[in-house]
C-alpha cells in the first residue's frame, strides 16, 4: 500500500462524491421541473432512485469488499458511477433522467461503506475519532457543495453539474489504479450471507444503525422542502448557498467532532450531537423568512456531523472481523432514510407546510436519544 497520506485524501475525495452527487439535485429542482415539465413529485422521485439502490446494494458491497477486496470493490463503483452521470448529463426525457440517477446510486454503494472499511484496516484505535472526523468533514463537504454548484451551475445549464461528476468520479478511479495495491481476499462469495447475519445480529449495531438511518430521514426532509417552499420567493443561487451552510459548518465541526470522539468518548460525543440537532429543530419553528432559517439549518449541519462522527466510530468497532459487512449495512440503512424520506414525508408537507417537516424532526430526534441511552448498555 502507499502512503498513508495520499490514500487518506484520496478515501475523503471519494467520500465527498457521494453526497455531492445526490445533494446537488436539491437546488436543481426548479430547473429540472421546467427542462422536464414535471411537478416536485417526479424530482423528489428523482432523489429516492438514487438513494434505494444506493442503500439496497450496499447490504452486499462491504462483505464483497471483506471477500474480493476493497480494491476491486472500489473500482466498480466509482466506474459506474461515472459512466451514470454521464447518461444524466444527456438525458432528454425524464424516464431516462430517472434510470441514470438509478445507475448513479449503484454505482455509489460500492465506495462508501469501502471506505470506512478502509480506515478501521489502516489506523489505529486512538486515531479513528480523528480520521473519521476528516471523514464527516469530507460527507459534509459534499453536502454543502452540492448544493451550492448545483445552484450556480443551473444558472447556465444544469447538465454541466453531471458532466463535473463524470470527470470527477472518472479521475478518482484511475488514482486508485495508482496509490491503491490490491488487497488479499477474505474468504469465498458462499461465505456472503453468513457475514451479513453476523452483523445484524450484534443489537448494538442494529440500534447505531437506526440512528443513522433516523437522521438522514430528518435531514433530507428538511432540505428538500426547505427548498420547495423558498422557490417562490427567491432564486436557486441562494437556496443553494442556504442549503450549503448545513455543510459548511459540518466541515468546521467535523474535526473538533472527531477529537471529542477519541478524548471525551463514543457515548458522550453522539448525545452531544443528538442535544445540538434537537436545538436545532426548535429554532426553526418560529422563523419563517430567507435570512431566518440560516442559523437553525448552521446547528442541524453541526449537529449532524457531531452525531456521525461518533456513530460511525462505533460502527467500524462494532464488528472488527466484518468490518466491510458492518459499515456497508449500516450505509444501507441510513440512505434508505434519505432516499424515502422525500417520498415518506411529502403527505405532511402538503397538508401541514413546512412547519410539518420541522415537528416530525423533532420528534425523531427525541427519539434517537431514547435509542442513544439503550445503546450506553451495549456499547463498552
Amino acid at each position: 500500500m502507499r502512503s498513508r497520506k495520499y490514500l487518506l485524501i484520496l478515501l475523503y475525495f471519494s467520500v465527498f462524491l457521494g453526497p455531492f452527487g445526490g445533494n446537488t439535485v436539491l437546488a436543481l429542482i426548479p430547473s429540472l421541473e421546467r427542462f422536464f415539465n414535471v411537478d416536485i413529485s417526479f424530482i423528489a422521485a428523482s432523489i429516492t432512485l438514487y438513494m434505494i439502490p444506493f442503500a439496497f446494494f450496499q447490504i452486499f458491497s462491504g462483505a464483497l469488499s471483506d471477500i474480493y477486496g476493497r480494491r476491486r470493490t472500489i473500482l466498480f463503483g466509482l466506474f459506474t458511477f461515472s459512466i451514470a452521470s454521464l447518461f444524466c448529463a444527456s438525458s432528454d426525457r425524464i424516464w431516462f433522467f430517472l434510470t441514470a440517477r438509478a445507475l448513479q446510486g449503484l454505482g455509489s454503494a460500492f465506495i462508501s461503506p469501502t471506505v470506512m472499511a478502509m480506515i478501521g484496516d489502516i489506523f489505529p484505535y486512538n486515531e479513528r475519532g480523528r480520521i473519521m472526523g476528516g471523514y464527516g468533514a469530507s460527507t459534509t463537504a459534499g453536502i454543502a457543495l452540492g448544493p451550492l454548484a448545483g445552484g450556480f451551475l443551473a444558472m447556465i445549464d444544469w447538465r454541466l453539474v453531471f458532466v463535473m461528476l463524470f470527470i470527477f468520479s472518472g479521475l478518482l478511479g484511475s488514482s486508485y489504479l495508482i496509490y491503491l495495491d490490491e488487497s488479499g481476499t477474505d474468504g469465498e462469495l458462499r461465505d456472503l450471507t453468513g457475514r451479513i447475519r453476523a452483523v445484524i445480529g450484534k443489537r448494538e449495531f442494529l440500534l447505531l444503525s437506526v440512528i443513522g438511518t433516523l437522521v438522514f430521514f430528518g435531514n433530507i426532509a428538511t432540505m428538500t422542502f426547505l427548498s420547495d417552499t423558498l422557490k417562490v420567493s427567491v432564486s436557486e443561487d441562494k437556496i443553494g448557498i442556504l442549503l450549503s451552510t448545513f455543510g459548511f459548518l459540518g466541515i468546521v465541526t467535523a474535526p473538533v467532532a472527531g477529537y471529542l470522539t477519541d478524548f471525551i468518548g463514543r457515548k458522550k460525543t453522539l448525545l452531544t450531537g443528538l442535544m445540538i440537532m434537537l436545538a436545532s429543530f426548535l429554532i426553526f419553528l418560529p422563523v419563517n423568512s430567507y435570512t431566518s432559517f440560516f442559523i437553525p439549518i448552521a446547528l442541524m449541519g453541526a449537529g449532524s456531523t457531531t452525531v456521525f462522527t461518533s456513530v460511525n466510530t462505533m460502527i467500524i468497532e462494532s464488528v472488527p472481523g466484518s468490518r466491510g459487512a458492518a459499515s456497508s449495512i449500516y450505509n444501507s440503512f441510513r440512505f434508505l432514510g434519505y432516499g424515502v424520506s422525500p417520498v415518506a414525508t411529502l403527505p405532511v408537507y402538503l397538508r401541514f407546510g413546512i412547519d410539518g417537516i420541522f415537528i416530525c424532526c423533532i420528534w425523531i430526534v427525541l427519539t434517537n436519544i431514547m435509542i442513544a441511552k439503550r445503546i450506553f448498555r451495549y456499547y463498552p
